[in-house]
């Protein structure tokens, strides 16, 4: 009589106990799996192990307009849009070979047969034989088109509501630089300032100059903003970038102390640089403008479970228990000058890229704000 572990006898047990299925309830479990295949809502397709398409479902056809006689045998590089970079590729793939991991799921734009982008959320997954050896890839996408252009539609509705309001807020931040300006101008065209008064008046100048500026930029960027233009990014370089901006300026800074910490081992990963360098730059302002020229400013990059991140951290006032809920709309603002756009800008900005901000306060022990960008790292 053979001797087997405990370990074993279990599993001839559980074999012994579980019903053999006959070739004909096979057959039909077989055909029911691949009707249901077939026949979803989802779009479905599967490739083998070179990444060779073997088959498609009825909402692959609908959804991008190839025939599964045209699909078959072709890879999906035919889905393939100018959004998705070599970088995001490889470290999606990275992900699906990795054994401990084996599928990737996440949003992807892709393109139909006529060039017509599709956003979608896509998961992909390496399927296995009993020994563990990769034999195809499963891919399931659900097509977000009619959820985004519904989002666009009450994005729109809202932002019509917001008119008056916004044209208060206009009216309110231009009139009053412009006000200063043109008394300053008065002032200057007279000649009857002594040197240190015309100095004092060129400063103010200046300095409403900027401001009315600033105001109009944020404007603009509000009721305009601008595509969302993904390339591969080094974001620990962003931020060192802007901190060195912030450093360098002495009437920002004052007599605030600014640290920054980065990830080493950060890797570049697809972002718009432009836009995701004006969400920094607008929430370090708001830091330093709470601090009021003391305290501490931190700045931190990480990467957390398929996100990386950026950390604002003051040691200001802290936000208020009832403006917490409030801080992300427009026109929403706790200083005496300020056009309460920045925050609504920096969250349209990081929506836009996949990605939410989090955000931390206490009142009189300061604030933090964490900006997480999707990334294929984890």
């Amino acid at each position: 009589m053979e001797h087997f572990s405990p370990r074993k006898r279990v599993k001839i047990a559980e074999r012994r106990t579980q019903p053999r299925l006959s070739k004909a309830d096979e057959h039909r479990h077989a055909e029911t799996f691949y009707q249901a295949f077939k026949r979803s809502n989802d779009v479905m397709f599967y490739t083998d192990r070179d990444g060779i398409i073997r088959d498609v479902n009825d909402a692959f056809t609908k959804h991008y307009g190839w025939t599964r006689q045209e699909a078959v045998g072709k890879t999906p590089a035919i889905l393939r849009s100018r959004h998705t970079t070599k970088d995001f590729y490889d470290r999606l793939w990275s992900t699906i070979l990795d054994p401990k991991k084996g599928s990737w799921r996440g949003e992807i734009i892709n393109k139909t047969k006529d060039g017509r982008e599709v956003p979608l959320i896509l998961s992909i997954t390496a399927v296995r034989d009993v020994h563990g050896r990769i034999t195809g890839y499963f891919s399931n996408a659900v097509d977000l088109s009619e959820q985004l252009a519904l989002h666009a539609r009450v994005a729109q509705s809202e932002s019509l509501a917001s008119i008056g309001e916004m044209a208060a807020v206009v009216a309110h931040e231009i009139r009053n630089p412009l006000g200063s300006i043109v008394m300053a101008a008065k002032q200057i065209v007279s000649g009857d300032l002594s040197a240190p008064d015309r100095e004092t008046v060129l400063a103010v100048l200046r300095h409403e100059s900027q401001r009315l500026n600033e105001a109009l930029g944020n404007f603009l960027s509000y009721a305009r903003p601008r595509e969302v233009k993904l390339q591969p990014q080094d974001l620990n370089e962003l931020v060192s970038e802007v901190v060195g901006i912030v450093k360098g300026n002495s009437e920002l800074v004052r007599g605030a102390e600014v640290e920054v910490q980065l990830l080493k081992t950060l890797k570049p990963f697809p972002m718009d640089p432009d836009q995701v360098r004006q969400v920094l730059w607008n929430i370090v302002l708001n830091a330093l403008q709470a601090m009021d020229g003391r305290g501490e400013l931190s700045v931190e990059t990480g990467h957390a479970r398929g996100f990386a991140f950026f950390r604002v951290a003051d040691t200001g006032p802290g936000i208020p228990v009832s403006a917490m809920t409030t801080i992300f709309k427009p026109f929403q603002t706790t200083k005496q000058q300020g056009t309460g756009l920045g925050l609504a800008i920096a969250e349209r900005i990081v929506k836009a890229h996949g990605g939410r901000i989090a955000v931390k306060s206490e009142v009189g022990l300061g604030a933090a704000f964490t900006v997480y960008l999707p990334s294929i790292e984890d």
